[in-house]
C-alpha cells in the first residue's frame, strides 16, 4: 500500500513539474492555442532581431479584428482604397483590434504596418489607420512611412500637423457617433486628395502634384475677380463688386480681387491666399501687381489681404491692414452682409490707393479721446492724493460713468485690445445644411517624426473616443 502511495506522487511530481528553463523561456508563438495567453497579436513576428522588410501586394489591406464592420461595408472601404492609394501613389491601410495588448496606439499602429508586407516602393510608402476598441482605451492612430515623413521626407506631400488635424477633425465626429464605415471611408478618400494635392480637401481651383511640378505662371485675364465659392453673394452683388473691383483696377493700374472659401484646406490662410492668386493667374503687368482679399468661414476661417508688386505701401503695413479689414467686418456685421462689408472694403481701398493712407474710424477716434481724457483723470488724481487728508471727501467714483455728465457722451463702438494676442471675428451667414455630427475634438497628439520598433522612421497622430 505505501509503495503504491509513493509511485502516485512520483507521478503527479513528473507530470506538475516543468520540462526545463529552455522550454519555460522560449518565445511565445505567432499564433497561440485557443485559450493561451499572449501578450503580442497574432500578426507579430516571432522575433524582430534581423527582420526582413518585404512588400506583400496581397496582403488585406482592411483587418478587421474587432469586427466593425459588415461584410458590404468592407468591401466599399477596399474599393476606396484601391481607387485613392493607386491615384496617390501610396499605400492605405486600415486596421482595427479590440485589444492593443498593452501597446501604445503609435506602437501598435507602427509595428502593424512594418512587420505585415505594407507600402509602396524601397521607402515604403504609404499610411495606416489603426482603430482600438479596446474598453477604456478606444482612440486611433494614424501612422505614415516613406516620403510622408515630415522628418525625413523632401517631397510635397508630408504628415504635418495641419494635415494631420484637418484629418482628424473630418472623422472624428464619426467615431464618436460610431459610423465607423462612413468615417474611414471618408477618411479614405480624404487621404486621397491629401495625397494627390498635397493638402487635405484641396479645391477645385489647386493643382495637383504633378501639376505643381511643372507649373508656369501665366496671367489669366478671363479668371473672375470676384471668386465666391461660399456661396455669400446674391448675383446682383457678385455683379456689383465685379464693376467696382474692375473700376479700381482700371483707375489704378492694380489686379482687385476678392475670393470666398470655406476653409483654408489646411494651409494656413497667408500660404492659402498667395495660392489662389498665384495659381489663379491674377495680377497685372510683368510684376503681377494686385490685391487679393480673401474671407474664409469655418473654425480655420478669417480674412486675409494678400498684396504682389507695385502696391501702396500702406497696404504691407500691419496695422493699417488691420485696420481696413476690421473696419469693412464691422460694416458686414452691422448690416448682416458680407457684400456689404465687401462695399466698405473696396471705398476703403480706393481710397489706400489713391492717397497711400488707411483713415481711422469714427469710433475708434471716439475711444481715443475717452482715453486720454481717462489717463487726465488719472493723473489729476494722483496729483490731488498728496492733498487729499486736508480736503473735504467727494463721493466715490466707482467706474468710468461717474466722470461723464448724463448725455454728454456716447459710445458708438469698442474694442479690447490685448498686447500679443490677436482675436478675430470671421462674418460667417447662417448656414443651410445643419450637420448631425459631434464636431471637432480639438488637437490631435502629434508625432512628426519617430522610430518604430523595427528601426524605421514614422509620423502621425491620434485620438481618443
Amino acid at each position: 500500500m505505501r509503495k503504491k502511495l509513493w509511485m502516485i506522487l512520483l507521478l503527479a511530481a513528473v507530470l506538475l513539474v516543468p520540462a526545463g528553463r529552455a522550454k519555460a523561456d522560449a518565445p511565445l508563438l505567432v499564433s497561440p492555442a485557443p485559450g493561451a495567453v499572449s501578450d503580442k497579436p497574432a500578426w507579430y513576428p516571432e522575433s524582430t532581431v534581423g527582420f526582413q522588410f518585404y512588400n506583400d501586394a496581397d496582403a488585406p489591406r482592411v483587418v478587421d479584428t474587432a469586427d466593425i464592420f459588415t461584410d458590404e461595408e468592407e468591401a466599399v472601404i477596399l474599393k476606396a482604397i484601391a481607387e485613392q492609394s493607386a491615384r496617390g501613389n501610396a499605400d492605405i491601410v486600415v486596421v482595427t483590434d479590440d485589444n492593443a495588448y498593452g501597446m501604445s496606439h503609435q506602437e501598435y499602429a507602427d509595428d502593424f504596418y512594418d512587420y505585415n508586407g505594407y507600402g509602396f516602393g524601397p521607402g515604403r510608402d504609404g499610411i495606416v489607420l489603426f482603430i482600438c476598441m479596446e474598453p477604456g482605451n478606444r482612440g486611433w492612430w494614424t501612422s505614415v512611412t516613406g516620403r510622408l515623413v515630415p522628418a525625413t521626407g523632401d517631397g510635397p506631400v508630408r504628415y504635418t500637423e495641419a494635415v494631420a488635424n484637418q484629418l482628424d477633425d473630418a472623422l472624428y465626429g464619426d467615431m464618436v457617433a460610431g459610423r465607423y464605415a462612413e468615417g474611414v471611408t471618408d477618411w479614405v478618400r480624404n487621404v486621397g486628395t491629401w495625397l494627390t494635392y498635397g493638402v487635405p480637401f484641396a479645391p477645385i481651383w489647386y493643382p495637383t502634384v504633378e501639376e505643381q511640378a511643372g507649373w508656369v505662371r501665366e496671367r489669366n485675364a478671363d479668371a473672375p475677380r470676384i471668386s465666391d465659392t461660399a456661396g455669400w453673394f446674391s448675383k446682383s452683388e457678385a455683379k456689383s463688386l465685379e464693376e467696382k473691383a474692375a473700376a479700381l483696377s482700371e483707375r489704378y493700374g492694380v489686379d482687385v480681387i476678392i475670393h470666398t472659401g470655406r476653409s483654408d484646406c489646411g494651409m494656413g490662410k497667408e500660404a492659402y491666399a498667395k495660392a489662389f492668386y498665384q495659381y489663379g493667374g491674377y495680377g497685372l503687368f510683368n510684376d503681377y501687381s494686385g490685391v487679393l482679399l480673401v474671407m474664409l468661414s469655418g473654425e480655420t476661417g478669417g480674412y486675409a489681404l494678400y498684396t504682389e508688386g507695385d502696391v501702396p505701401s500702406v497696404l504691407k503695413d500691419e496695422d493699417s491692414v488691420t485696420r481696413l479689414l476690421e473696419m469693412s467686418e464691422n460694416d458686414a456685421y452691422k448690416a448682416d452682409s458680407a457684400a456689404a462689408g465687401c462695399e466698405s472694403y473696396l471705398k476703403l481701398l480706393d481710397k489706400a490707393l489713391k492717397s497711400n493712407k488707411v483713415p481711422h474710424s469714427t469710433g475708434s477716434w471716439i475711444m481715443s479721446g475717452v482715453f486720454a481724457a481717462l489717463a487726465g483723470l488719472l493723473s489729476g488724481g494722483v496729483s490731488r492724493g498728496s492733498a487729499a487728508a486736508s480736503m473735504k471727501t467727494v463721493r466715490t467714483a466707482f467706474d468710468s460713468n461717474d466722470y461723464l455728465v448724463d448725455g454728454s457722451f456716447q459710445v458708438v463702438n469698442s474694442y479690447d485690445k490685448f498686447i500679443d494676442v490677436t482675436t478675430t471675428r470671421v462674418y460667417s451667414p447662417p448656414s443651410q445644411n445643419k450637420s448631425n455630427g459631434s464636431g471637432s475634438s480639438g488637437s490631435s497628439d502629434y508625432s512628426g517624426g519617430h522610430v518604430s520598433s523595427s528601426g524605421t522612421s514614422h509620423a502621425g497622430s491620434g485620438r481618443k473616443f
